[in-house]
């Protein structure tokens, strides 16, 4: 995968939020930050990130919202759900429903950049899928 990675990142401004942008720029995966269900709808068939990576409350939604714009967006993307803090009952719902992921702070390198290349890789080959097919 030579091409850059691009993330969606869903949000309010929080601090966890901050945080995990910056550890996405050390590895170079590219962000753009909304705070809406909405406005992340009407980038994602623009931008075609990768990934979004969403809190699990928004101001119209929350990560379950998400998921659903996901599942009808014109390209597969991997979501990851982002939590303040471990939460073993969110995890298992979120799993349940679909998300390629779900992680905490702090975020560390190495386990974020395992979580983002994995990501990246599926997304890819459900694109590559699409495209042999002739669906993309």
């Amino acid at each position: 995968m030579a091409e850059r990675l691009f993330a969606l990142l869903v949000h309010d401004q929080s601090e966890s939020f901050e945080s995990l942008k910056r550890t996405l720029r050390d590895l170079s995966v590219e962000t753009y930050s909304v705070t809406t269900c909405k406005e992340a709808a009407a980038l994602i068939s623009q931008c075609r990130p990768h990934m979004i990576f969403t809190a699990k409350s928004l101001e119209d939604g929350s990560w379950a919202s998400v998921l659903n714009i996901a599942d009808s967006a014109d390209v597969p993307l991997s979501v990851i759900v982002v939590a303040a803090h471990p939460d073993t009952r969110l995890y298992v719902s979120v799993m349940e429903h679909g998300a390629f992921d779900f992680v905490v702070p702090p975020f560390e390198h190495e386990p974020l950049s395992f979580v983002t290349r994995s990501a990246a890789l599926y997304t890819h080959r459900l694109r590559d899928g699409l495209a042999r097919t002739g669906a993309a």
